[in-house]
């Protein structure tokens, strides 16, 4: 946009050469975003989801800044996508999983429950369009199962079918 800014805009409004380039900006910055989005689809389906800084730090109960250092320190991976940064879901249930016990002191069944609940309402639009935190990686999993189970009643079938011929 900064090009932009740098052409003259007539006292009666803009030119059609201002609006054209402008045009073409807007075509290059949708795709742009559109191509973000599906990598940020891939990468949801490989770290089993993405959480926003505030819905990470709510699962590991820890602050966003906090969260930051993490980040900085190389114990979770970002990712950047649309402007945002996110943590793979994957490290976090790894973390959460080593329930470390520096910092605050643990947590209750019904405060994780609470935390968890807190996290999924954060979700951001970005998130949103692709179904969630862990949207692609969820339908994934399901086309998956369902694929197994049609090649199970598949074998079912046949076994069936086949000794009725007989």
């Amino acid at each position: 946009m900064a090009q932009l800014e740098s052409l003259d805009v007539t006292a009666s409004g803009p030119t059609a050469f201002y609006l054209m380039e402008l045009a073409r900006y807007r075509a290059a910055a949708r795709a742009q975003a559109y191509a973000e989005l599906q990598e940020m689809s891939k990468a949801m389906v490989e770290e089993k989801g993405l959480l926003n800084y505030a819905q990470a730090a709510l699962l590991l109960d820890v602050s966003t800044k906090r969260l930051s250092e993490l980040v900085r320190l190389k114990k979770l991976k970002p990712f950047d996508f649309l402007g945002r940064r996110y943590v793979s879901m994957r490290e976090v249930g790894q973390r959460y999983q080593q329930d470390l016990k520096a910092g605050r002191p643990g947590r209750g069944v019904g405060k994780r429950a609470v935390a968890s609940i807190r996290a999924a309402l954060k979700t951001d639009s970005a998130q949103a369009k692709l179904g969630g935190y862990a949207g692609p990686y969820v339908r994934a999993e399901v086309r998956a199962n369902k694929e197994r189970n049609r090649e199970e009643l598949r074998k079912i079938w046949q076994t069936i079918t086949g000794k009725r011929k007989k």
